[in-house]
């Protein structure tokens, strides 16, 4: 079994991490504009005047406004920490593991960013129907980097089997944590995703 090329691998991971890059000085000015104007008040320009670049370039990052909520710059943060190598590893546990700590060494203004992100994704119901399909639009990229870290070709069933399980837990934790936005949400919103992560580790018995 062949493994990928890990430069060229290295060169998509650094390509993946200056436009996460973009993608959150686009949200992080767009989620301002939301908070002292409103959602619907607010225009594509207006977002792509305060982050400082073009209309045709914040088109390059995102579809529409509603793409700019619902993008979480999470993802590619959290894949991007994962031990390089996974093998003899649970990469439930290791995804556990590496969530917790990106959680517990966020600057307090990123989880302020996380926590208006949120509401806005309970609150308006353009967003809020688009939720779950944009959680699922990401099942290619996590398969894609836990073969690269187990050695395995990105067709191997299992690990695609595993990726649809991992974000279909995230999926079910978005959903069982309805619309519960008081003090202190993000946390139990946090610990309920750890929990439902860790029933599936443990083989999700019923």
């Amino acid at each position: 079994m062949t493994s990928p090329n890990r430069s060229t691998a290295a060169t998509v991971s650094h390509r993946e991490r200056k436009k996460a890059l973009a993608q959150a000085t686009l949200q992080r000015e767009a989620l301002r504009l939301f908070r002292e104007q409103g959602y619907t008040a607010t225009t594509i320009d207006q977002i792509a005047a305060a982050a400082g670049v073009s209309r045709v370039t914040f088109f390059r990052y995102f579809p529409t406004k509603a793409d700019v909520v619902l993008h979480d710059v999470a993802d590619v943060a959290v894949v991007d920490a994962l031990p390089e190598s996974l093998e003899g590893v649970n990469p439930v546990r290791a995804l556990r593991d590496t969530v917790r700590t990106l959680s517990d060494s966020a600057a307090p203004a990123d989880h302020a960013i996380s926590a208006e992100r949120e509401q806005l994704l309970r609150t308006v119901p353009e967003l809020r129907a688009r939720v779950p399909a944009q959680m699922a639009a990401s099942i290619p990229m996590l398969a894609a980097e836990l073969a690269r870290r187990l050695g395995r070709p990105t067709t191997d069933l299992a690990i695609t089997t595993l990726s649809g399980a991992i974000i279909g837990v995230a999926i079910a934790a978005w959903t069982a944590a309805a619309d519960d936005l008081s003090e202190g949400f993000m946390l139990r919103h946090r610990q309920l995703l750890d929990d439902c992560l860790a029933m599936l580790e443990d083989g999700l018995e019923i």
